[in-house]
């Protein structure tokens, strides 16, 4: 497992994070500790703003605009410098995640615009309600979960909870494989199995809220999250045990009802990874909002 010393920066990133509410996972120290294992991550300070560069083989990007209350163009072109390290620009120079309120400071003569596939936020009291014609599927596989699984348990994590979630992962990873040919989200499943190994070893560290669902004492699913500012709780992830009918709707209601998220009034479920399928599944739920960010690069680059 590698870039453990990330803990050690937690409150420096945490400081620059709190200076500016956003809805968007990515502006969280567990989104950025949870791909540790495949970048380096490089904090620097430039005009007063933390920047968090992600370096790879294939060249290094920004992983968060310039952390700062006011973002200047300078800033962004010293950046756009200390990733190019003295030669020209690669492709892979770049600035993910990027909010829409600060699209304004790239001028579109100067830089690419991409929009990256939104993220579903909800209210909280919709999704632990599950009231009217909208939500009867989800109310449905919710009650048949209980009438048929009567020996079940919601309760918190513990570390003697780890093997067994592992385990469930690879069940469940397997699963979906076995039904998608998309290489893209074979890829994806194959990468979460060392994000969520990280998350889950060092959940206590990361201040991460962990829920296990048992069946007669069987681990049957698991769901993590984590507060994103004061009013928005993001949940990251959610694993379970496909065979049983109803599973996924209960694992998330019982979440979003935790008395753990009691303050929160809105719920971030992260993106659809553009697959048709997981968008159907995200929306079958009515967000109130999408979260939209976007990846800017240079247009003058020399690709290499």
């Amino acid at each position: 497992m590698k870039n453990l010393q990330l803990l050690d920066q937690k409150s420096l990133v945490d400081s620059y994070l709190a200076r500016e509410k956003r809805l968007l996972s990515s502006f969280s120290f567990v989104s950025i500790f949870a791909w540790g294992d495949f970048f380096d991550f490089e904090l620097s300070i430039i005009d007063e703003a933390l920047c968090i560069f992600a370096q790879h083989p294939t060249g290094t990007f920004l992983y968060l605009p310039p952390l700062n209350t006011d973002l200047s163009a300078s800033t962004i072109e010293k950046a756009f410098k200390k990733m190019a390290q003295g030669k020209a620009l690669k492709a892979v120079n770049r600035i993910e995640n990027i909010p829409e309120n600060l699209l304004s400071v790239f001028k579109a003569a100067e830089y690419n615009q991409y929009t990256k596939p939104a993220e579903y936020v909800y209210r909280k009291e919709d999704l632990v309600a599950l009231s009217g014609n909208a939500y009867k599927s989800q109310r449905h596989d919710c009650n048949h979960f209980v009438t048929h699984r009567p020996g079940y348990s919601f309760m918190p994590y513990s570390d003697a909870d780890r093997q067994a979630c592992l385990r469930l992962y690879e069940q469940w990873a397997s699963a979906r494989a076995a039904v998608h040919s998309d290489d893209i989200y074979c890829s994806m499943l194959e990468e979460n199995r060392l994000v969520h190994e990280r998350l889950l070893q060092f959940w206590k560290e990361l201040g991460l809220l962990v829920r296990v669902l048992k069946i007669e004492g069987r681990l049957v699913g698991y769901t993590l999250g984590f507060p994103l500012n004061e009013s928005t709780f993001c949940v990251y992830g959610e694993i379970a045990d496909l065979k049983i009918q109803g599973i996924a709707a209960f694992l998330f209601r019982s979440f979003c009802a935790d008395k753990a998220l009691a303050s929160f009034e809105k719920i971030n479920t992260m993106d659809d990874f553009a697959m048709p399928q997981v968008a159907f599944s995200k929306q079958a739920y009515h967000p109130s909002e999408m979260a939209i960010s976007y990846t800017i690069s240079m247009k003058a680059v020399h690709l290499i």
